[in-house]
Order: C-alpha cells, then sequence, then structure tokens
C-alpha cells in the first residue's frame, strides 16, 4: 500500500525549501500555479547545481522506496534541461543522484519530473531540482513524496561477477558513503575487487578552498574497501569540472598567471598522490581534456582538439605533461592514466591517441593508460569500441573501461525488451574486452544498481533497485554464452 509522506503546494509558505547555494531567490510567488494560487519560483542561480532542495533525513526510514514527484515551468531562458535529484551523504562523501530529466521549453505547460529510489543510509538525504543551464529560472509546484510498497533489497546467493573474471582482470564498481556499511557493502564486497571513489577524490571535493585538504571521506572509502581486501583506483586528480575555481581563476573571473595555476595544480596533485600512496593502485590523473565533435582533420592535432579548460587557458597546453609529471613524482608505483568519455569515437581516440604517443616519446612511461568511461546506450555499436582498444594497444599502454554502464529505461523504468538487448550489449562488449584480457587493466561499472546510478532513470546497471540481478548481468557473467542462446 502507497503511503502519502510529504506534500507542498506553497499556499503559504515555502514548505521547508531552501537554496542548495544559499544564494538562489527562492519566492512565494502568485505569478503562477499548477493548483491553488501560489507557486515556488527559483531565481538567482549561477551555477548548474544551484536549486530549491528539501532535507527529507527525518522523514524517511532505511530501506524503504520513495517515489518523489514535482511539476516545474520554466522562466527562462527559452529552452533548458530541468533535473529531479537527490542528494545522499553530505560534504565530500556524498553522491548525487539523477531521478528525472527533462528538456523544458517556455512555451509548456507544467512537466512532471518523477523517479523512484531506495534509501539504504539516511545520515543526511535530500532532494532538489536542478538545471544544465546555470542561470535557468523556474517555478515548482505540487511536490509530493510517497512512500512504496515494494520488495526489500536482498543480496542474492548467486556466483560473484568477479569470481567469472579472476583469469582475466579485475572487476569494479564505484562507492560513496553510502556504501560503507550494511546490504550496499555485502554486494559491493561479494561481486568487485577494485573500486572507484564516486566523487569523495574529486579536487573540488579534496581541497575545496586553497591548503585546505578534506581526507575524511575519501580515508573512510579506501580504508573500508582495503580491509574487505578490494583494491582502490583513485580518480580524479585534475578536471575541470568539481574543481574549485580558486585554483586556476581570480575573483574577476580571469585565469590565475600561469605560474600561480601550475602550481595550484601540481601541489594539489601531488599532496593528493603522496596522501593516498601506497594505498592506491591506479590513478586518472587528467579526466576529459579532449574535445567532443572533431572532424579528422582536427583530431590529427591533439592540441587544437583540447577542451578549451580553465587549466588550458590559464597554463597552457602543457599542463597536462605538469600534472602527470607531478603525480609520477609523488606515487612512481601507481598507474597513472588519462581517462574520458566517448572514445568508441574514433576521432576523438585518435586525437587521445596522438597526444598520449606524443607525451610517452617525450617521457617514456609517463601515461600507464587510457580510460575508456564507457557511458553507452543501446545505439553504441560494439565494434567502434574494439577499434579504439585496438588502436590505443597500440601504444604499448593498458586500457581499461573505466565507467561502464548501458542506458536502456526510461523513467526508472526497463521493458523487457529493452532489458533483452541491454543484456546482449553488455555480453557483446564483455566478449571483446576478454579477447583483449592481456592489455586490459580493469573493467569498472559506474554504479553498484540502477536506483542510485547516477542515470538512474535509465536502468543502466547489472542490478535492479532491489540488488536483484538483470538479464545484463548474466550476460556479463557468461557472455559467450548469452551471445549464443540468443542468436538460437
Amino acid at each position: 500500500m502507497r503511503s502519502a509522506l510529504f506534500r507542498a503546494d506553497f499556499e503559504a509558505a515555502a514548505d521547508g525549501f531552501v537554496g542548495r547555494s544559499q544564494n538562489e531567490i527562492l519566492t512565494v510567488s502568485d505569478e503562477a500555479a499548477l493548483s491553488g494560487v501560489h507557486a515556488l519560483k527559483v531565481e538567482g542561480r549561477t551555477s548548474s547545481w544551484h536549486g530549491p532542495s528539501l532535507d527529507i533525513t527525518q522523514k524517511i526510514s532505511v530501506g524503504k522506496e520513495y517515489t518523489v514527484s514535482v511539476w516545474v515551468k520554466l522562466i527562462e531562458p527559452e529552452q533548458a534541461q530541468i533535473s529531479l535529484s537527490t542528494q545522499i551523504g553530505s560534504g565530500s562523501g556524498a553522491s548525487y543522484n539523477n531521478l528525472q530529466s527533462k528538456q523544458v521549453s517556455q512555451n509548456s505547460d507544467w512537466v512532471e519530473l518523477r523517479g523512484t529510489y531506495r534509501y539504504l543510509s539516511t545520515d543526511f538525504v535530500s532532494v532538489y531540482v536542478e538545471s544544465a543551464v546555470a542561470t535557468a529560472s523556474f517555478y515548482i509546484d505540487s511536490v509530493s513524496i510517497v512512500e512504496e510498497d515494494s520488495q526489500p533489497a536482498v543480496v542474492e546467493d548467486i556466483t560473484p561477477l568477479k569470481n567469472a573474471y579472476t583469469d582475466f582482470f579485475p572487476i569494479g564498481s564505484i562507492a560513496s558513503a553510502k556504501d560503507l556499511s550494511g546490504l550496499r557493502l555485502e554486494l559491493l564486497t561479494k561481486h568487485f575487487n577494485i573500486v572507484t571513489a564516486e566523487n569523495a577524490m574529486k579536487p573540488g571535493e579534496l581541497q575545496p578552498r586553497k591548503g585546505e585538504f578534506t581526507f575524511n571521506a575519501a580515508d573512510a572509502i579506501v580504508n573500508t574497501m582495503l580491509e574487505h581486501g578490494i583494491a582502490m583506483h583513485g580518480h580524479t586528480l585534475a578536471w575541470h569540472q568539481q574543481t574549485g575555481a580558486w585554483m586556476h581563476t581570480d575573483a574577476d573571473g580571469l585565469p590565475l598567471p600561469r605560474e600561480e595555476a601550475l602550481e595550484n595544480l601540481t601541489s594539489h596533485a601531488k599532496t593528493v598522490a603522496e596522501h593516498f600512496k601506497g594505498r592506491v593502485v591506479s590513478w586518472d590523473v587528467l579526466n576529459e581534456a579532449i574535445n567532443d565533435g572533431l572532424t579528422a582533420e582536427l583530431a590529427a592535432d591533439w592540441r587544437a582538439s583540447l577542451r578549451n579548460s580553465p587549466w588550458l587557458q590559464a597554463i597552457g597546453d602543457d599542463y597536462i605533461e605538469a600534472v602527470f609529471l607531478a603525480a609520477q613524482e609523488a606515487d612512481p608505483d601507481a598507474k597513472l592514466y588519462y581517462n574520458d568519455y566517448n572514445l568508441n569515437n574514433q576521432n576523438k581516440a585518435t586525437a587521445v591517441y596522438n597526444m598520449v604517443k606524443e607525451l610517452n616519446e617525450k617521457y617514456p612511461g609517463l601515461i600507464d593508460g587510457i580510460g575508456m568511461q564507457g557511458h553507452y546506450d543501446l545505439n553504441t555499436n560494439p565494434a567502434d569500441v574494439e577499434r579504439s582498444i585496438q588502436q590505443f594497444i597500440s601504444l604499448g599502454v593498458e586500457v581499461s573501461i573505466t565507467e561502464l554502464d548501458i542506458s536502456a529505461g526510461t523513467d526508472g523504468r526497463l521493458s523487457d525488451n529493452a532489458s533483452l538487448q541491454q543484456a546482449l550489449l553488455y555480453a557483446r562488449l564483455f566478449s571483446i574486452f576478454r579477447q583483449y584480457k592481456e592489455n586490459i587493466g580493469r573493467v569498472s561499472i559506474w554504479g553498484l544498481d540502477d536506483g542510485s546510478s547516477w542515470r538512474a532513470d535509465r536502468s543502466p546497471t547489472l542490478f535492479d533497485r532491489s540488488f536483484k540481478a538483470k538479464p545484463a548481468f548474466y550476460a556479463a557473467t557468461d557472455p559467450d554464452a548469452f551471445i549464443a542462446e540468443y542468436q538460437q
């Protein structure tokens, strides 16, 4: 039986909603409403994560599943993606999970965002609305949270996924504070033998302000995993996102002087790598430095293919070799990776190939591996993935599939046909990975289960919201058998 837990119609007050950054302007307004005469108007946003947030920590129970619904109406610009999300945990130990996103236009009527999530940790929990357009303004109305009468999560007595790959390569997942106890830790330790911190090791989490390092959340993840015999991969020493603007940008929004930015970058990388030395086996030293949408001609020049990131603006293209050299100096035993998405695109793969080739010729052995993130969907062609693997292997570096998930569902629902197609693509990909086992460092799934995935609305992982193994799990476990059965 579904039980209503919370409702907000904003007829008299903000009903507990506050701005996530505390700089947003939230106003109970009679300019628009889905029902009644008032809605909550959201203005003054200056970053994509800004928006109205509701603390539901005291409203929910551990292990229960809840459906959250909010109606939104865009004010400006003409179009924007608006998302309903949930935060579990706080500070650098937090995880952020999208429940549903929709593209909304000014001339749209009210649009519902809805998603379901099972909370297995309630130290801090909130639901919030955000927009990929940093300055978008919008109304929200008719918010509801309903407790679902769903099956409890249990860890099934099935053969661990990692056991199927003992003779191949490590099988990984991600972890945040919510995964350090209970059923989530049980599922994680049963099936995986290497873990990436989902957010806790990103630059903005470890050093939010200059010289103020906050290692507690990351240390908790690393120490818990090591206690359970699970290796740790570090993610990430340098990135253009989730990084304090102070590291590369002045108070006026202009790039810092080259030497100051370079010192900030390299000192951060050295401090972090030294802190985790001996506990982290490998690092994503640099994340997502190459642009999308490259032509073949442009891809031939990797410098011209670089993302115009704040690091590039402040330092120049040699920021890349600088951060790798800093990491190598700090922890010469850790494997150092360049990590990026869409590397199944042959032009982008070529730009990465050219970059790694040149830097390893200049500094032999500097870059040990290339991480292919692997955020795929049902239209992904496995042959493109294989071509990129072959190209990177020819450099003499290790290749890892670092953030694998396959979007297949919509609105948190996965049809039987979509589930089968998803499983078949997992099988085809894992069959390819097995063929190159001598050159594959690891394969990591980006998300323990569908409910806690960053793409929860698209059901992209191997386990459903109740931790039940999906067809995708069995496809990954024995890909060739799954393909043979499917083709009969």
